[in-house]
């Protein structure tokens, strides 16, 4: 089985809820600071269209190292798990139907509690 590596800090799914149904790309400014030969500093910032895989993640962030071995068990059996309920939560949340709020009540506050201890 393949390590999962790129973990993200926003999920996918949710980077997907911001994008037009015709366009698979997210604009995201990538912001840098560079020193004038003046002495003084210019932000300068661009945009770039990246999909989802691209941004808002970090290489290993869930991962633990045992000598030379990576486990992503976090991500798989912990992460992975809470973010797929939360989608399921948001998604419930954002319909009309109570009966759908009453059941996925306590995955939307798992998934919640669980992503302010990443912040």
């Amino acid at each position: 089985m393949a390590i999962t590596k790129n973990n993200h800090y926003i999920p996918q799914w949710y980077q997907k809820s911001f994008m037009d149904e015709k366009v698979d790309q997210l604009c995201y400014y990538q912001h840098k600071i560079i020193k004038l030969p003046s002495g003084t500093y210019k932000n300068i910032s661009k945009p770039k269209w990246n999909k989802t895989a691209q941004i808002f993640y970090k290489e290993h962030l869930y991962s633990t190292f045992f000598n030379s071995q990576i486990s992503d068990e976090i991500e798989r059996k912990l992460f992975g798990p809470i973010d797929e309920n939360g989608a399921k939560a948001v998604r419930a949340f954002m319909c009309d139907d109570i009966s759908e709020w009453h059941r996925n009540f306590q995955s939307f506050f798992i998934y919640r509690c669980a992503k302010n201890q990443n912040a």
